[in-house]
């Protein structure tokens, strides 16, 4: 029987480890049931990223004709039983939730003897992150919107009896709902806990999750015998809602230590300070600073009250020109928009996010790059390099778009050889991107190269990195992560190593010409990440 590839459709031998194509990993769940319905109504369409955990299909419902998403144990954690015991609370947890503005779990079941898997909703959308990463701030009255679904989220989650612990904008999707109109869900529950007395019982000064957006109670401050609650959730989401409106998060640091010190005492900035080409009105961000303090005691008591306080005042709010425009129709979006991230330390987002399960060691500096970030789309420039000295030679895949591309820049030379005949020199106005990435990439785009940052848990040396497109290394020098890298836009397979751990790691990442990308590797279990110890987290 043939054996067709799950990413480019190429027929390869299905005893290869990875498609010689494409490189995508062809791993023995692919074997076993890409041909075959799992459980016999679940085909496999497509794989939506793979996780610390777990990997990410978008599968059918071949009975009920729906698309559900399935997140599989993966094989390399399958015979450890604490990894068994995350994987079952997560989907025990998600079943006491049952709100429009939280990813329901249809089905848990077990493969084999070893693994088990989920099945989710599936969301059609974008994250938040990809939202801001393309649009820019956003404008108070939409930020404020989008905040009060989060929050309506955050609050069932909180009245289930659950502290999500892992609130950031790559875990909240933004879709529509059947009535075409926009609808943030919550995703990801992998390192929730309950508020029972079992459920709370985490070793001291040991964190999991985004050191971005970690509460000081995370970080284990906390007077003796009290415990983690929703207001942790709270401040986490404060620094989203911070981001949302300036483009990047309060604080930017280049180390864990840094970051904990900075949650622990340091006062975010004012927004303008942050970015001064918004207006955000006091009131507004009063309720921002008021989630953000270091005390929770002096937080909004609920996820209810946030959202009704920005309720009070979000008739008020400006939706000024040069706000974001509204989530394309549903038949727009891309599935691109439910795969995994690719940036780190913003960790992973899909469908249904699979956590990594390492604390994200979110070196973002505020660079160049985090600059643009924080301005409008229609302000940031296009900072062009010149091109590679070898480009690569277009596939018969690529001759499509390779002769379109062609068409179009001859179009382009005609239509300015008209104008020139015209006597006519008005520069063409400056549009924001669209959301969707365009049909056909400019050259000039095409050539820019991407950014890629390497991260690893608790740290790694960057053994190699290889062209896959080229079928060549990349010389790179002696890198350590956190590492930033540019490079031409493909795909890559990078390999670190930890002289304390026997096996390197090697993983594929796609980098897209002046995108930023980041991968994250984990060589120990998170857990075995001691922090200096402020108090008993419970």
């Amino acid at each position: 029987m043939a054996f067709f590839c799950i990413h480019c459709k190429s027929e390869v031998d299905p005893k290869f480890k990875a498609c010689p194509f494409c490189g995508e990993p062809i791993t023995e769940f692919l074997r076993r049931y890409l041909e075959t319905p799992l459980d016999g109504k679940y085909q496999i369409l497509s794989r939506l990223g793979v996780g610390g955990m777990g990997e990410v299909y978008k599968v059918l419902h071949i009975h009920l004709n729906a698309i559900r998403v399935i997140k599989l144990m993966r094989a390399n954690i399958a015979t450890d039983p604490a990894a068994h015991e995350r994987f079952l609370r997560e989907a025990r947890l998600a079943t006491k939730i049952h709100h429009p503005n939280v990813a329901t779990l249809f089905d848990f079941s077990t493969l084999d003897e070893t693994s088990r898997y989920m099945v989710w909703e599936y969301i059609e959308g974008i994250n938040l992150h990809e939202l801001i990463d393309q649009r820019g701030p956003l404008s108070p009255r939409y930020a404020a919107r989008l905040a009060v679904e989060a929050l309506h989220g955050l609050d069932a989650i909180h009245r289930a009896g659950i502290v999500h612990r892992d609130v950031s904008p790559e875990n909240l999707m933004i879709t529509r709902d059947d009535e075409g109109d926009e609808r943030v869900k919550i995703i990801d529950l992998g390192i929730a806990k309950g508020s029972g007395a079992e459920d709370n019982k985490t070793k001291t000064g040991m964190f999991v999750g985004k050191w971005k957006y970690c509460s000081p109670e995370h970080l284990g401050m906390l007077p003796p015998g009290e415990r983690i609650d929703g207001r942790a959730d709270l401040y986490s989401f404060g620094i989203v809602f911070y981001e949302m409106l300036t483009g990047v998060p309060p604080f930017q640091a280049d180390t864990p230590h840094a970051f904990l010190m900075m949650h622990a005492s340091q006062r975010p900035r004012a927004l303008r300070e942050t970015n001064p080409g918004i207006a955000v009105p006091p009131e507004l961000e009063a309720l921002i600073f008021r989630a953000l303090e270091k005390d929770r005691n002096n937080r909004f008591a609920s996820a209810r009250e946030f959202a009704t306080a920005i309720e009070r005042i979000a008739p008020s709010l400006s939706d000024e020109a040069g706000a974001p425009p509204p989530l394309p129709a549903s038949a727009e979006l891309t599935d691109n928009a439910t795969r995994m991230s690719a940036r780190e330390p913003n960790d992973v987002a899909t469908v249904m996010s699979v956590a990594s399960h390492a604390p994200t060691v979110a070196t973002e500096r505020p660079t160049a790059a985090a600059a643009e970030r924080a301005q409008p789309a229609a302000q940031r420039t296009l900072h062009r390099v010149p091109p590679a000295e070898e480009a690569p030679q277009p596939s018969a895949r690529r001759g499509g778009l390779f002769v379109a591309a062609i068409v179009l820049v001859l179009l382009a030379l005609g239509a300015f050889a008209w104008m020139k005949m015209r006597g006519g020199d008005a520069k063409p106005d400056v549009a924001a991107p669209p959301l969707a990435a365009a049909a056909v990439p400019s050259p000039a785009i095409a050539a820019a190269p991407g950014h890629l940052g390497i991260n690893a848990f608790p740290w790694a040396n960057v053994t190699s990195i290889r062209n896959l497109d080229r079928n060549e290394n990349v010389e790179v020098g002696a890198l350590v992560t956190p590492a930033p890298v540019d490079l031409p836009p493909g795909r890559y397979e990078v390999t670190l190593s930890n002289p304390n751990f026997p096996a390197p790691i090697t993983r594929t990442v796609n980098v897209a010409a002046g995108r930023d990308a980041t991968l994250s590797v984990q060589f120990a279990d998170p857990a075995s990440a001691a922090l200096p110890d402020f108090g008993a987290a419970r």
